[in-house]
């Protein structure tokens, strides 16, 4: 077999047609047909072949992965899930990851720290469902131990309260039962304990009660 022509494709240029014999065989990344000195003319046996195809499927997933990691930071256990669930094997999620990993683009210490204060500004929560959501992202414990600091739980629960309690204060007739019922369950799915949401929804309460004595003076 010999190769006859290499196309740059005309919609991705990044591309290349590899024909064998006048035969189209296979698109191939551009990279690839230079590090395997590719060129017309050359003969290229059956494994040569099935190398080429074996590394373009290689660099598909390499590729693939890489743009799931261009929207935001992910788990080293995320990239791997995401493979696995677009059919790659596990021999190429194994050598992916390792490519990935001499780029330091999977670095769990660093996503769980990015997670954190993800959480921090736009969804405070719980030590405890923080802990949760990032065991589920295969975090392992030591990590999580020591990036998750419980007490500052109350601090957390006031910043994910403040948002919540205006809405409801918001309706003129709300009563304390109420205002309580809503406002707690809100914090409990957050992951907060029954303790830190009493004092946190008796506080905002009592705080809301006073700005409204000082205004009515």
């Amino acid at each position: 077999m010999r190769i006859t022509s290499l196309q740059t494709q005309v919609n991705n240029p990044d591309r290349i047609n590899i024909f064998v014999d006048e035969h189209f065989l296979l698109g191939a990344n551009a990279m690839l047909v230079l590090q395997m000195s590719l060129h017309v003319g050359q003969e290229i046996t059956p494994a040569q072949v099935e190398q080429i195809q074996q590394e373009e499927a290689l660099q598909q997933s390499v590729d693939r992965a890489l743009n799931y990691l261009s929207f935001r930071p992910r788990s080293r256990q995320e990239v791997r899930n995401y493979l696995r669930r677009k059919g790659t094997t596990p021999e190429h999620i194994q050598v992916v990851l390792e490519r990935l990993d001499r780029m330091d683009l999977v670095n769990d210490r660093s996503f769980a720290s990015f997670w954190l204060e993800n959480r921090e500004q736009f969804s405070p929560k719980g030590a405890q469902a923080l802990k949760n959501e990032l065991r589920q992202k295969g975090i392992q414990r030591e990590v999580i131990d020591e990036l998750v600091d419980e007490e500052n739980d109350e601090g957390r629960a006031q910043r994910a309260a403040e948002k919540k309690a205006r809405s409801l204060l918001r309706q003129s007739s709300i009563d304390y039962a109420t205002f309580y019922r809503r406002l707690g369950s809100f914090l409990q799915r957050r992951g907060f304990s029954f303790e830190i949401t009493k004092r946190i929804v008796k506080r905002i309460w009592e705080e809301q009660r006073q700005e409204t004595v000082g205004e009515e003076e």
